[in-house]
């Protein structure tokens, strides 16, 4: 009789405490950016042309045009591609910025490479985040008196895709960004 009694005391319990755990949370994504609105049309034949417009690093800088066949409307937007290869998989994923978002992101990069030139005596970090969640940022690291920059790309926690540059290879990718600015 008393092991009755323990295993329905037992089986109340979980069921009680069953209940009062609340469901798994669902992790969407915070982006507001409408995206390609023409790639997302239905019924309709879509055409998409990619031309490499630079390289940093090792990501390529692409202008991606695509056109809709039954209106003939288009639309442009900047492309960075980044690829890596492991034992077991090759991997090239593709995020877009749009004309604005482009603009304020050199207009960003501007701003922390007049910063860089400042001398800083306390560790600073600045990052500017686009619609698609590249991570644009630059960290002044005390301890060794110098700027670091870095692209994150977005990624799962075991694929994380992290480009760090310099000072000078910043210059470089505000002069490749301009670029892509003039082409669309």
């Amino acid at each position: 009789m008393k092991r009755i009694i323990i295993l329905i005391s037992c089986v109340s319990c979980m069921w009680a405490t069953a209940q009062i755990t609340p469901p798994p949370t669902i992790q969407r994504s915070n982006t507001t950016s409408r995206g390609l609105t023409i790639n997302s049309r239905k019924g309709t034949l879509i055409e998409k042309k990619i031309s490499n417009l630079g390289k940093f690093k090792n990501l390529n800088i692409q202008k991606i045009v695509t056109r809709d066949g039954s209106d003939n409307s288009s639309e442009s937007v900047l492309g960075i591609m980044y690829e890596y290869e492991t034992f077991d998989e090759i991997s090239k994923k593709t995020l877009t910025v749009d004309k604005n978002e482009l603009g304020k992101l050199i207009q960003a990069l501007q701003t922390v490479e007049q910063k860089e030139n400042e001398k800083a005596n306390q560790e600073t970090k600045y990052k500017f985040v686009t619609m698609s969640n590249i991570e644009f940022g630059s960290v002044y690291r005390e301890k060794i008196s110098s700027w670091v920059n870095y692209i994150k790309t977005p990624g799962n926690h075991f694929n994380q895709n992290l480009l760090e540059f310099n000072k000078d290879e910043l210059k470089e990718l505000i002069t490749v960004l301009k670029k892509a600015d003039q082409e669309l």
